[in-house]
């Protein structure tokens, strides 16, 4: 994801991400733009949730990796409950019919061993993450 992107959603929902870790690994996003969107929507629903989750428990919450795989946004976090995991899951099944590129309706290509969710524009593009 293009590093304006990914400044836009540390601004929404600074809480979610650990920026102060090793310099020489900053969090980066591992997909592609077309999936902003889902993210975004994803981080701002979970941002009440994650609230409540360390109000409760007093444990720190955070995203711990977000990639594409097999086709599908992943996204890993530190802490788990049923609402959380609800929400991701809802997140990568949008993802599976969402085209990484351009964030438009998608269907699943497979190419070697690569499997990417992509639109008719985008059929024949393998973008880089």
């Amino acid at each position: 994801m293009h590093k304006e992107l990914e400044e836009k959603l540390f601004k929404r929902v600074p809480t979610l991400f650990n920026l102060s870790g090793d310099a020489l690994t900053p969090f980066r996003f591992q997909c592609s733009d077309g999936w902003f969107n889902i993210l975004w929507g994803l981080c701002a629903d979970l941002e009440p949730m994650v609230m409540e989750f360390e109000n409760e428990t007093g444990e720190r919450f955070e995203v711990v990796q977000v990639e594409a795989k097999l086709g599908t946004l992943r996204f890993y976090v530190s802490q788990h409950t049923e609402a959380i995991d609800g929400r991701i899951a809802e997140a990568q099944e949008k993802s599976s019919r969402t085209c990484e590129v351009c964030g438009q309706p998608g269907k699943w290509l497979e190419s070697g061993y690569s499997i990417r969710v992509v639109c008719d524009t985008h059929d024949h593009t393998l973008v880089e993450h």
